[in-house]
């Protein structure tokens, strides 16, 4: 209710501020406060030579100031059912703070060469465009804090502004829509939009900010949908989602982020799909994820590129059944740091992924039972770090990977690797062979050769050959039971003879217990002479030796005829020989091909 005397005809304002004054005062200014302004305030195209303040007014209809130009206008704290002010150019000041207006808010174009200001300001008009300010140019600062409250979507496609815009402790509200629409905005000195509420999509896509962009703090739900999109976004002073809780997806494929970008404690949830979409994206800094930063669905940072460390210490990853990172093709300048409570429901894929220098795991727990937990084929780095809280639940692949130095625990190997092609220079800690073996029998695909070669060409270089050699026996071994039964025969022959050529002395046994065996059955029961007479003087050892080497003849053999026993004996002595022969032959072979 307002009385008679507190109203004042819109007609009225519109002839003072558009009548040239008789004698025109000093300061001349339109100044007007606590009045209902009734009918429309039609200043369309005006050019008003005055400031305009029009304090704590109601307005019947909404004011129409398209295309005016004008040095100032203040509607502090009036109501308004909306306000046309498309490709209007102020030479100062747009003054909303305070104002609830309950429709369009329409800046489509406009010019302001000082500050939009609509601190405390409550726009509602849901369902539809609270602020329309597509292309709109703001000289200094764009402020919506202080109590600011929108129903409604807030458009600011490609506006341009030359200060700060800052929304800190803003309430948006555009449920399926966009809250907060910024694609292909300019922003010359930071974005600030910390604490902020927000029930919609904050649409950040293509915009450039020179400083620091954050929305820390800040919650914004948009479920099923996307809630931050910032595809293409370049924030050369950095991009902070620091402590954020996000409800849907967050988009950052191809962003261009300088500084940092800081996850800290965000809250991140878009079950059963990707919750951070960030393909292609580029961090000229560093990425921090850590201080218990949660999610629940994908990360997915397919070939991005961070120049320096990426820590994700302490984060809680969660996708059951799915990828809990999907960062194949990422490059880290530095060190890659999914450790220190770390921890992962779902795969980590790390395909084709390049660290500089360190990647690790160490205190973390990684859960993908019955599925691949681990997939890092073809990674390079300079360490590996694997001592994990626990056994990894799942598949580790390290196949085609190129590692410096591998750290890991026996009490932390998983239940599976696949490590085909794996080239490494050192692993820690220095297991003795028998130690490492059981690693390498965890691999799924069965018999490597590769495989028992890398770690036998590892102890070659830090100078244990015992340990090469017994690397090289257990592959084999491994390696019979996938042949067929023959060639297993073989095997075990060349395995109890002479350790398939990686153990010659048990060859020199075998041939001294037959040699002390023919010596002494052959020296209680010596064969008779072939010709007797002509036969040299009888030696049981000499005849011994000349039945089990192949090659060397002493006489002796061919001398004497043994009969009954004794020649089932010299037959066994003469096949032994061969038999010992020609698998220390194959093993000398194989040992001077591979060792």
């Amino acid at each position: 209710s307002w009385a008679p005397e507190r109203e004042v005809r819109a007609e009225v304002l519109a002839a003072l501020l558009l009548d040239d004054p008789v004698e025109p005062a000093t300061n001349p200014a339109l100044r007007l406060a606590g009045a209902r302004v009734t009918g429309s305030l039609h200043l369309a195209f005006a050019e008003i030579g005055c400031p305009v303040m029009l304090q704590e007014c109601a307005f019947d209809e909404a004011p129409d100031l398209y295309q005016a130009r004008t040095r100032f206008l203040s509607l502090g704290r009036s109501r308004l059912p909306g306000l046309i002010a498309s490709n209007i150019q102020i030479d100062g000041n747009l003054r909303l703070a305070g104002c609830h207006i309950t429709g369009e808010l329409r800046l489509n174009g406009g010019r302001i060469s000082g500050n939009l200001a609509m601190n405390g300001a409550h726009l509602d008009n849901p369902g539809g465009a609270a602020i329309s300010a597509e292309h709109l140019d703001v000289g200094s600062h764009l402020r919506g804090q202080d109590g600011f409250a929108s129903d409604g979507e807030i458009i600011l496609t490609a506006a341009r502004i030359g200060a700060a815009v800052n929304f800190d402790g803003a309430r948006l509200r555009a449920p399926g829509g966009l809250a907060f629409g910024a694609s292909n905005m300019i922003v010359q000195v930071g974005l600030f939009a910390r604490d902020m509420e927000v029930d919609g999509e904050v649409s950040l896509r293509f915009a450039r900010v020179s400083g620091p962009l954050t929305l820390r703090g800040s919650r914004v739900r948009n479920p099923g949908g996307i809630c931050v999109r910032g595809g293409g976004l370049n924030a050369e002073g950095g991009l902070f989602l620091s402590l954020v809780e996000a409800d849907g997806q967050v988009r950052l494929d191809s962003a261009a982020i300088g500084r940092a970008l800081n996850l800290d404690g965000a809250a991140l949830r878009n079950p059963g799909g990707v919750v951070l979409a960030a393909d292609g994206l580029v961090v000229d800094g560093a990425l921090h994820a850590r201080g218990g930063l949660s999610s629940e669905g994908e990360i997915s940072l397919l070939d991005a590129a961070v120049s320096g460390p990426a820590h994700f210490e302490g984060a809680r990853l969660a996708n059951p059944g799915g990828v809990a990172l999907a960062a194949s093709g990422i490059t880290v300048g530095k060190a890659l740091k999914l450790c220190e409570g770390f921890s992962a429901q779902g795969r980590i894929r790390l395909s084709n992924a390049q660290v500089g220098s360190r990647l690790c795991f160490d205190d973390a727990t990684l859960d993908n039972a019955g599925d691949v937990a681990l997939r890092a084929w073809r990674l390079e780095t300079r360490e590996l770090a694997m001592r994990t809280a626990g056994p990894i639940r799942g598949t580790v692949d390290l196949r085609h990977a190129r590692i410096g130095a591998l750290r890991d625990s026996p009490d932390a190997w998983p239940d599976a690797m696949r490590m085909d092609q794996l080239v490494y220079e050192v692993l820690e800690p220095m297991l003795p062979a028998a130690g490492r073996l059981g690693w390498l029998r965890r691999d799924s695909d069965g018999y490597l050769p590769n495989a028992y070669e890398q770690l036998a060409g590892m102890y070659r270089r830090l100078g244990s050959d015992a340990d090469a050699r017994e690397t090289m026996l257990a592959g084999q071994r491994q390696r019979r039971a996938t042949l067929p039964w023959y060639a297993r025969f073989w095997g075990h022959l060349q395995d109890a003879t002479v350790g398939y050529g990686f153990r010659p002395l048990r060859a020199a046994g075998w041939l001294l217990a037959l040699l002390a065996l023919g010596t002494v059955v052959f020296a209680l029961a010596a064969p008779p002479p072939l010709k007797p007479g002509e036969a040299p003087g009888f030696n049981p050892l000499v005849y011994t030796l000349d039945l089990l080497l192949p090659i060397i003849d002493f006489g002796q053999e061919k001398a004497f005829n043994p009969a009954g026993g004794a020649q089932w004996l010299a037959y066994g002595l003469i096949a032994a020989g061969w038999v010992l022969a020609t698998t220390i032959a194959a093993g000398l072979t194989r040992s001077l091909r591979r060792v």
